[in-house]
């Protein structure tokens, strides 16, 4: 079966190859008192891949960013810097264009990227824990054998050297959150020489601090947050989980501060390589950053910060909050101010900006592994735990339920955090939800049942310590073929 097309997203993409040779709007100035425009249907895309063009792909992601903890999504406090700042996440999202629905196919790490750098979702790529490479070939590998040259930092050890996603990168640095104040300098060592060499690149900066455990940098510490309150450390988060009858609004409100102050401190870094790329572009006499690049900025997944069942992080759930992502594009046709309504897949991200295609798609799909599944379009999500486990994803900590309905359906236009269940109001809604996700699987060309499991006991020691469930964990776990919708009952 093809995927579903958006006949509105052809028109616009056509339009688009049309008035690729345009001025883009003026970007925001220092000052600017509508740092983001107006929404606009009109998208400007020309793929980096076409005949002629020989700008580099920058790709900057932030680990576990929530879309709606940023100020350009709805968020009431200033976590991406200031726009008059350049480079930082204010400043992209006012001089690029943004996108407002993006969804992410897993709430987890490995799954996530794997989907961006193989335009697949995991049920496909086979990457559906952070355990398990993928052996697809990736858009770093293609790049790669057209002679760019890759480079990447990340600062998360489930991408390290045995995920899959270092393949086709010259240089691929693998730093903890720990050490990541450094990654910006140390990826700037290793493009410096192609960029004065004028040889294509595609780089990837990958920066984790809004991942727990949520401790923002000594700069950013107490913007928010206060001294005396509930504090963002592993095992206070567990015990939130473990406990939900003692979360309070203070201890809520003081978790999240923390985590809106390791935005700040993300914002840092993402602000040091650009500023560094830039500058090394015009050391080469090469002009500006977006004279030679197309910039796009993303997240992974993001974190459910106590929305449901005590639970803060994030490999148990598919919820908004976990896969409701940030994008922004920057680039000579990516209009400065545009804000895109139409949804996209992070799975469609990389197509679309090296190649030109239209992102595709009425309906936006999420899964936990093969047990739990989510189906969105522009309004409403449903949710569909077919096997009725009520014991939920045996992520740390293992022994707390996050019960997952056999079906749910949420409308967005009034509950953005998908609360609360309105199916016996939409019956019809729900039906055809649970059609077009049974469609979508029926037509999954699903990677092997067992994939390799490559990585070392060592890197998978160090994955649980990041709160993930290893693969041992799963075994006997219940799967089971989505429902078609005359199977479900109000």
């Amino acid at each position: 079966m093809d995927r579903m097309k958006n006949p509105l997203l052809q028109t616009l993409l056509v339009a688009g190859a049309l008035l690729a040779c345009t001025e883009p709007e003026a970007p925001v100035t220092e000052g600017s008192e509508n740092p983001v425009a107006e929404s606009s249907s009109q998208v400007i895309t020309s793929g980096l891949l076409a005949p002629g063009d020989t700008r580099d792909l920058i790709l900057v992601a932030v680990d576990t960013l929530r879309a709606d903890r940023l100020p350009f999504y709805g968020a009431d406090r200033a976590t991406g810097g200031k726009v008059e700042e350049k480079w930082s996440m204010a400043w992209l999202a006012a001089n690029g264009t943004l996108w407002e629905n993006t969804w992410s196919p897993a709430g987890m790490t490995l799954p996530s990227f794997t989907s961006l750098w193989t335009g697949k979702p995991p049920l496909e790529h086979g990457s559906i824990g952070n355990f398990l490479a993928t052996d697809q070939t990736t858009f770093a590998m293609d790049l790669a054998q057209r002679g760019w040259i890759g480079h990447a930092v990340v600062a998360n050890r489930v991408l390290g050297k045995n995920c899959g996603l270092d393949r086709g990168f010259l240089t691929h640095l693998v730093r903890s959150k720990q050490a990541e104040k450094s990654a910006p300098r140390e990826l700037l060592v290793t493009t410096q020489k192609d960029i004065q060499e004028r040889k294509r690149m595609f780089v990837w900066a990958h920066f984790m601090a809004p991942h727990q455990p949520y401790e923002p940098s000594a700069k950013h510490l107490g913007t928010f947050s206060t001294a005396d309150g509930t504090q963002g450390d592993k095992e206070t988060l567990v015990a939130l989980h473990t406990n939900p009858e003692t979360i309070t609004e203070a201890v809520v409100q003081n978790v999240q501060a923390l985590y809106d102050e390791e935005i700040l401190t993300a914002n840092d870094y993402v602000m040091e390589v650009l500023r560094g790329l830039e500058k090394q572009y015009q050391d080469a006499g090469r002009g500006e950053l977006l004279d030679n690049a197309v910039v796009v900025f993303l997240s992974d997944h993001g974190e459910e910060l106590l929305d449901r069942n005590g639970y803060s992080m994030h490999a148990k759930s598919i919820f908004s909050g976990t896969t409701h992502v940030p994008l922004m594009i920057l680039g000579k046709e990516w209009m400065a101010g545009q804000r895109v309504e139409q949804g996209i897949a992070l799975e469609d991200v990389l197509p679309m900006v090296l190649r030109g295609e239209e992102p595709e798609g009425e309906y936006f799909f999420s899964a936990y592994r093969q047990t739990y599944y989510m189906v969105r379009d522009a309004r409403w999500s449903l949710v569909h735990n077919p096997s009725g486990n009520l014991l939920g994803p045996p992520e740390p900590p293992k022994s707390v339920k996050y019960a997952y309905p056999v079906v749910a359906l949420y409308d967005r236009s009034v509950d953005p955090k998908e609360l609360v269940d309105v199916s016996k109001a939409h019956p019809e809604v729900t039906r055809r939800l649970l059609d077009a996700l049974r469609a979508w699987h029926d037509q999954l060309q699903m990677a092997s049942e067992d994939p390799e499991e490559k990585m070392t006991a060592e890197e998978m020691a160090l994955l649980e310590e990041l709160g993930y469930a290893g693969s041992s964990e799963h075994e006997g776990e219940s799967t089971l073929t989505p429902w078609h919708g005359s199977q479900w009952t109000p």
